[in-house]
Order: C-alpha cells, then sequence, then structure tokens
C-alpha cells in the first residue's frame, strides 16, 4: 500500500461524517469551520450547499500544512422548499409531520482542497428518500426514536429511522452526509487515491 504522509482534516463538527469515515479506517483530525453557513430560498440549492461546503473548507485550510481538507454541506428539499436544520424540538416535529408520506431530496456538496498542491475538487450529490406515512398521534411516540434532530431536515435515516425512511434512490452514504464514492472521486480529481489513506488495523494473530 502507497504510504501517504498527508494528513486528513474534517471541516466539520458532524458525527455522521466522523463515523463514516473512520469506519473506512481513514484516519483523520477534525477542525470546525465556525463559519455561518447561508440558507436563501431564492438560490438553486446546489449553489448553497457548494458555497457553505467551500467557506469551511477554505477556513481551515488557513490553519492546517500538509494536509487534505474535507468539508461538506447537506440539505433537503421538499416541495420545492429548502430546508435546513429544525431550530428546536418543535420545528423537527412539523417537519417530520411535513414529510409524512411524502418524497424529500436531500443534497450534500463536498469540497475538498490538497493543501500542499493547492489542488480542489468538489461536486454535489443528490438522494431522494420516500418517508412512511405516519399518524399524527403517533409522532410524539416515534420521535424520540429518531435520535438528535440537529440535522437537515431534522431526521436520520439510521437505527429506527430505518422503520420510516425508504425507497431511497442514490447514494445511502450522501443522506448521512459523506458520500465515500462522491469523495473517491473528488479525491482522483486532484491527483490522489483515498484508498491510500485508509488505515487497515494489524490482526490479531491469535483471533
Amino acid at each position: 500500500m502507497t504510504k501517504i504522509n498527508k494528513k486528513i482534516i474534517l471541516a466539520s463538527a458532524s458525527k455522521r461524517r466522523a463515523e463514516i469515515l473512520l469506519s473506512c479506517g481513514i484516519v483523520h483530525t477534525i477542525i470546525p469551520s465556525g463559519m455561518d453557513e447561508i440558507m436563501d430560498q431564492t438560490i438553486p440549492i446546489k449553489k448553497i450547499v457548494l458555497h457553505n461546503a467551500k467557506i469551511k473548507a477554505e477556513a481551515v485550510t488557513k490553519k492546517v500544512k500538509n494536509a487534505v481538507v474535507i468539508s461538506a454541506d447537506t440539505l433537503v428539499t421538499h416541495d420545492g422548499e429548502i430546508i435546513g436544520k429544525p431550530k428546536d424540538e418543535r420545528d423537527a416535529k412539523r417537519l417530520l409531520k411535513k414529510f409524512s408520506g411524502e418524497n424529500i431530496e436531500v443534497f450534500t456538496a463536498i469540497y475538498i482542497v490538497d493543501v500542499t498542491t493547492s489542488k480542489k475538487s468538489y461536486g454535489v450529490t443528490k438522494s431522494d428518500v420516500r418517508v412512511a406515512k405516519i399518524n399524527d398521534k403517533n409522532i410524539n411516540k416515534i420521535f424520540p426514536l429518531l435520535g438528535p434532530y440537529d440535522k437537515a431536515g431534522g431526521f436520520s435515516i439510521e437505527g429506527a429511522g430505518s422503520i420510516l425512511f425508504d425507497d431511497i434512490r442514490g447514494s445511502y452514504f450522501n443522506i448521512l452526509g459523506l458520500s465515500m464514492m462522491a469523495l473517491r472521486r473528488l479525491f482522483e480529481k486532484i491527483g490522489l487515491d483515498i484508498i491510500d489513506f485508509v488505515t487497515i488495523p494489524l490482526q490479531d494473530k491469535n483471533s
């Protein structure tokens, strides 16, 4: 396996994105950008997520050396409305009720920068999700099972969420916030292979 001396920096505070990278054996350092994201119904959603991912990557790029910075931004659309993170629990429940029996679209932009070479690569991936019909009386019963609501659309398709969110078209990991297939293609565009950054743990000889 090719040895890569560059570090991977995740310019995001998203636990799910960090977990996805670690599940692939990619050790990384988390440096949240602290940048304010835009949310404007008059701007096409692809431009919004790409803008947000870009400013986060560029902010963190200034703080590191000999590294590849990865940033991402996810938003949801329903009936033409762009939906970000809910304001609070009440707003998250409102969104869950709104999505009941409906189709939603999940857009995630990924922006990467090789700090050493200044090469950049970026793209937007879309996935479609069908939300199961939920009776009003079951909203309060189901909501606590869906985990933290501090994410675009206020939902998670993991765990109990798999009971509600089905008929996925597109990347499952894109819905979680980081499509590894899309990330690999973006690495290739700047002359890198993400597989070279995978750290495979040594197997216990006694196992």
